[in-house]
């Protein structure tokens, strides 16, 4: 509904105006009216209609000055000028303002009614243009969220290894000298789980400077990763200076909004995109550390509590235990596994025990790991079963087989299943104008990753399993003499028959034309 309002010093002309509108135009409410420019104002900021129908000639504050008024707060708002005197000065005054219909007194009905729907069809234009804009933005949002995402859950099981850094920021249009991680655990159960990760999506993308990956999260801890160009990822105590406020302030904002103090564990910075992942480990693996106590809330992964002379098993061993287990490779992650005992049983003899605890802080970790992906793995080894370190070690090797199997059905049935359903998208949408960017953000992936599975899975590009789809169809149509080779060319997908033409040739190894007179010889 156009809501309208009708300005005039004479009343005998608003109703006039009024009867019009109301006759000829259902969809059009007429919801104020004003005797001269003052009272314009004020119920135009009242009410707030779409156009108002403005004399120009008033006492006191004219048409012209109460237009720029009601501008000032209302921009939105449309004006229809009318006058009974038709002079280039008060046009050009009006046009001024942005006013782009003017009407002379007396006004005939006909040009009246088809003044106000010129204005209307313009404001549905705009309304359909702002819907437009915003359905836009939600999908680039949502497609966003879905690379967000597909780049952190790539740098938590490797599928990132073939870029540098300077390539994965060309691709995220953001420039970094190096990226960390942060696991941020939400210590307070009554509080809701979805409420409390919006607000932290929410506090770290408005406060931080840095670009920041989201990871799934399936439990209570959110694991961020955040790329960085303020600081050199070998300054390790600049590292702190840098990002020890921003941690404070999280922490204290948290407890202000939710009555908790979250527990905050931090990885070191890393230039290279094939060690950020560590970075995550360190975090994880920090995070374990931090005792219920309401003074440590944070703690990075340098601190003396988290050294390798205050563990039992030297810490980069364990993260490189990670890696093989991350990557679905068995024989790597058991031979790595065998290493890890073989340390592990330095201490079996003083205390088996503690081995038992030390292994279940491992697998901690790496379930947690696992679980951050969606895939559910046990967790513990039960103390009560394990007598020997024959048997802590059998009890071990099968629940690390058991996660590292965990992970490749994951990785197989995840890069399978997008991989087809971007197959079948492509067969269906072949003729339109698709793009990389189009079906990943279909699938819910990377544009990177599903290249990335083309090349691993199928052998061939995304743009030439799109070219060989296209150049099929494109041989099924040429069977048809009625359609011409030009409209084959647009019904595969292709604007440019010439450019058509050109690849049909280079893969097939004729011209359309070509083709189709060896189908059907005259």
């Amino acid at each position: 509904m156009l809501r309208i309002m009708v300005v005039d010093d004479e009343r005998i002309e608003r109703e006039a105006l009024k009867m019009m509108i109301s006759r000829e135009m259902e969809e059009a409410e007429i919801i104020a009216e004003a005797g001269n420019g003052r009272q314009a104002i004020e119920m135009a900021k009242a009410e707030h209609p779409d156009l108002i129908l403005m004399d120009i000639k008033m006492p006191g504050i004219d048409g012209v000055e109460a237009v720029n008024e009601i501008k000032k707060e209302l921009p939105d708002i449309r004006f229809i000028m009318v006058s009974a005197f038709d002079t280039f000065e008060y046009a050009k005054k009006v046009m001024q303002q942005g006013v782009k219909e003017y009407l002379l007194k007396p006004s005939k009905k006909d040009e009246v009614i088809e003044s106000i729907r010129r204005v209307q069809a313009e404001i549905d234009q705009e309304h359909e243009e702002l819907e437009d804009k915003r359905q836009l933005e939600r999908k680039f949002n949502k497609a966003l969220d879905f690379m967000q995402s597909e780049w952190a859950v790539s740098l938590l099981v490797d599928h990132v290894q073939e870029l540098d850094l300077k390539e994965w920021g060309e691709l995220l249009d953001v420039n970094f000298k190096c990226g960390y991680a942060i696991v941020v655990e939400k210590t307070n159960q009554e509080v809701d789980r979805r409420v409390w990760l919006d607000w932290l999506k929410n506090y770290v993308n408005s406060h931080s400077a840095d670009s920041i990956l989201l990871s799934p999260n399936h439990e209570e801890k959110l694991p961020l990763f955040f790329l960085t160009d303020k600081i050199d990822g070998n300054d390790k105590n600049g590292f702190k200076t840098y990002i020890l406020p921003f941690i404070r302030n999280l922490i204290h904002q948290c407890e202000l909004y939710f009555q908790f103090k979250p527990h905050v564990a931090i990885g070191l910075p890393y230039r290279s995109v094939h060690q950020l992942s560590r970075s995550y480990y360190e975090a994880l693996h920090t995070l374990e550390s931090i005792q219920s106590d309401e003074h440590v809330t944070y703690k990075f992964s340098t601190d003396e509590s988290n050294s390798e002379n205050g563990a039992t098993v030297a810490f980069q061993k364990e993260k490189d235990l990670l890696e093989s287990i991350k990557s679905g490779d068995a024989t790597r992650a058991l031979q790595k596994f065998e290493f890890y005992l073989n340390e592990l049983s330095n201490d079996a003899v003083i205390d088996l025990k503690r081995s038992v605890s030390s292994l279940n802080e491992f697998f901690i970790i790496a379930t947690r790991m696992i679980n951050d992906l969606g895939i559910p793995v046990n967790r513990f080894i039960p103390y009560n079963q394990i007598s020997s370190y024959q048997e802590l070690k059998e009890e071990s090797t099968r629940l690390l087989r058991e996660i590292v199997e965990k992970v490749q059905t994951w990785r197989m049935v995840q890069a399978k299943g997008k991989l087809e359903n971007a197959k079948d998208y492509i067969e269906k949408h072949y003729y339109d104008p698709l793009t990389l960017e189009m079906v990943a953000s279909h699938v819910e992936l990377s544009p990177y990753y599903l290249s990335k599975l083309f090349k691993e899975k199928k052998g061939i590009t995304f743009i030439d399993f799109l070219t060989h789809i296209r150049i099929e169809k494109a041989k099924e149509y040429l069977m048809e003499p009625e359609i011409s080779v030009k409209e084959v060319c647009f019904k595969v997908g292709y604007k440019d028959p010439n450019y058509f033409s050109r690849v049909f040739k280079k893969i097939v190894g004729q011209s359309p034309k070509q083709y189709r007179t060896v189908l059907q010889p005259s």
